[in-house]
């Protein structure tokens, strides 16, 4: 039996080209910037993104984390999505490591209500003095695209209004784009006017862009020479990691358009899962990420899972009655079509074992 894995995109293995492109690469020393391969895709990042420089990292939670202790110092405060992967997925360390504290604050979509931000944290023109009661605020989070919303992406009019949110109150704006190229794709925009505004962005080269491995940080010159400093100190200080970065530099350049594939995959799926009787907000699915609710009737989402596990179908546990589905490189239209068949059979099993 075929297994169909749809856990994450972070599964993807790379392909013979691939392989190949790594076994060839050029490498040397990084500690000693001597690493001709990952200098050229920092070189590259950094061109595709408009960016100053830009930084190779071992994986986007290490890159989330260098960015933030880089601007933001210890004692501030930082306003980020109550279901960002920063606050929910990333071991705790805006507390443990940057010594910040966190502000969980609700969003739509990934989208902050900014009418509320400005309630909460007025300008500074605009109080007569600032309470001495609070830690100071310092940084402000955006998730693009957002994943606990369900791969959702965050337009560039939100995005502007959001820098303007932070430079009227002089703070940093990071944006988590693990998933970035996906909102460029569904965007229809290059992914420089997606971080435009930002301070720093990180994003993945392990998720939709299929390498093995890997993260790129990026933004100013500055800020890249001092989280060179903060990446050592979190043990991210690298020798002939040119292997792992050919396969970077590889997806860059030949994997970004192949997402329109798992964004088209993954409405296809959605449709069908609506169509077996889970409910989907086929509006929401927007790139390749699918959330999908088990209805009451089909009994307890634990033994679905566990159905969909020995059918060959495999998905993350769920989360309450959401289950989450991720399509891939590694996921045809077949494997789609496949998947399908299994949940109808498993559904209407369900059904029937229901009713008697």
């Amino acid at each position: 039996m075929t297994i169909i894995d749809f856990r994450s995109d972070t599964l993807t293995r790379p392909s013979s080209g691939m392989r190949k492109c790594m076994a060839d690469a050029d490498v040397g020393d990084d500690f000693y910037r001597e690493d001709p391969t990952i200098t050229a895709l920092e070189e590259y990042a950094a061109e595709i993104l408009e960016k100053e420089a830009a930084l190779f990292v071992l994986s986007g939670t290490m890159g989330n984390l260098v960015s933030v202790r880089t601007q933001v110092a210890p004692g501030k405060a930082v306003i980020l999505s109550e279901t960002s992967h920063l606050h929910l997925n990333e071991t705790g360390h805006l507390a443990s490591i940057c010594g910040l504290t966190s502000h969980p604050t609700q969003t739509q979509g990934g989208h902050y209500d900014l009418g509320s931000l400005e309630t909460r944290w007025p300008r500074p023109e605009s109080t007569s003095q600032p309470s001495v009661l609070s830690p100071m605020l310092g940084l402000i989070c955006i998730e693009n695209t957002h994943n606990g919303d369900g791969g959702r992406c965050v337009g560039l009019d939100h995005l502007h209004d959001v820098s303007a949110f932070a430079n009227a109150r002089s703070i940093a704006f990071h944006m988590d784009g693990a998933r970035l190229f996906n909102a460029s794709v569904f965007l229809g925009v290059c992914a420089a006017d997606v971080v435009k505004h930002v301070d720093s962005v990180s994003f993945c080269l392990s998720k939709g862009l299929a390498a093995p491995g890997g993260a790129i940080i990026a933004g100013t010159q500055d800020f890249v020479d001092e989280a060179r400093h903060w990446r050592q100190m979190v043990g991210g200080g690298m020798r002939q990691a040119g292997v792992l970065a050919a396969a970077g530099l590889m997806a860059l350049r030949e994997n970004i358009e192949r997402l329109r594939d798992d964004h088209n995959n993954a409405y296809r799926l959605a449709e069908g899962l609506a169509e077996a009787g889970l409910t989907v907000d086929l509006d929401g699915v927007q790139t390749n990420i699918v959330m999908a609710f088990l209805p009451e009737a089909f009994g307890v989402p634990l033994e679905i899972h566990q159905d969909l596990t020995k059918a060959g179908v495999l998905v993350l546990p769920p989360k309450g009655k959401r289950l989450r589905f991720v399509t891939h490189a590694d996921v045809s239209r077949s494997d789609v079509d496949q998947a399908l068949v299994r949940v109808s059979r498993i559904v209407s099993d369900r059904k029937g074992r229901a009713k008697t």
